[in-house]
């Protein structure tokens, strides 16, 4: 995911894939599983809870290289989007591309 020629929409494209992959390993195996489609998902609309949305900040902060803070544990986004500015945001650094962070989180 990284390096600055990714345009706009293969940006937005790559990181709905991460979102899922991270959403896969994140959720229990009996769970349904609802992929995000767009950036505009509402994180419940696809089957995420609290408690997944817990564990998938800890693989994110992973990820992009951000402290586990009081910013972090006080974080409770509602959309797909809402993550991406999230990380936008407080990243140190990002995935190469999205089967490094695979190979990263498995």
């Amino acid at each position: 995911m990284g390096g600055g020629s990714i345009g706009g929409n293969e940006l937005m494209t790559n990181f709905i894939e991460l979102f899922n992959m991270v959403s896969d390993v994140a959720r229990p195996a009996h769970a349904g599983k609802a992929p995000a489609s767009s950036m505009e998902d509402k994180l419940a609309d696809i089957g995420i809870d609290s408690l997944d949305g817990l564990i998938m900040t800890m693989y994110f902060c992973e990820l992009y290289g951000i402290p586990e803070d009081d910013e972090t544990k006080d974080w409770h986004p509602t959309s797909v989007q809402e993550v991406f500015d999230y990380l936008m945001r407080r990243k140190t650094q990002e995935p190469e591309s999205v089967e490094a962070a695979r190979e990263a989180i498995k």
